[in-house]
């Protein structure tokens, strides 16, 4: 009777290595592609900014990146995320903001931008996104605002400098 079980015991035990080693991937790979494709977690009023390290409280100008492995990089502002990959590049990341008028996750290479002195960001430098171009077109008619796309972005906008 001891035997058997002995014998038993050790069949499982050769095959526990097995089953640890398929677990681990099948894990692995459920979270890297989840993460990928989800914007950054962020806890307002408790996380920090990437760059300039001020507490996030602001979710209408919040953003971020999320690399391939799932990190990512948080911002305040959304002029912060525009000066990171202007300098960075984009790279295997995905960028986040979120819109203006709802507070939801959009991916930022589809927002479209208003840059207005009369809004009042985190870091000052104006910048709102929004999902449709039409609130885009309501919003920057509202504060003289100029509209931009994700490129135009990238390409005519710089943010001043505001750290030391």
């Amino acid at each position: 009777m001891a035997s058997t079980y002995h014998a038993r015991y050790r069949i499982w035990l050769r095959g526990l290595p097995v089953l640890v080693l398929i677990a681990s991937f099948v894990l692995a790979s459920c979270g890297d592609e989840a993460s990928a494709d989800e914007p950054p977690d962020i806890e307002y009023g408790k996380t920090e900014c990437t760059r300039c390290h001020m507490i996030i409280s602001d979710e209408r100008f919040a953003a971020g990146l999320v690399d391939a492995d799932g990190k990512a990089q948080v911002f305040d502002d959304i002029g912060e995320l525009i000066t990171v990959v202007q300098e960075e590049g984009l790279g295997s990341s995905r960028a986040w903001v979120h819109d203006y008028d709802t507070k939801e996750w959009i991916d930022a290479t589809q927002a479209h931008y208003v840059v207005s002195m009369d809004v009042v960001t985190p870091m000052g430098s104006g910048v709102s996104a929004f999902t449709t171009s039409e609130a885009a077109n309501t919003f920057a008619m509202m504060r003289m605002g100029e509209i931009m796309t994700w490129d135009e972005m990238l390409t005519g906008w710089k943010m001043k400098d505001m750290h030391p």
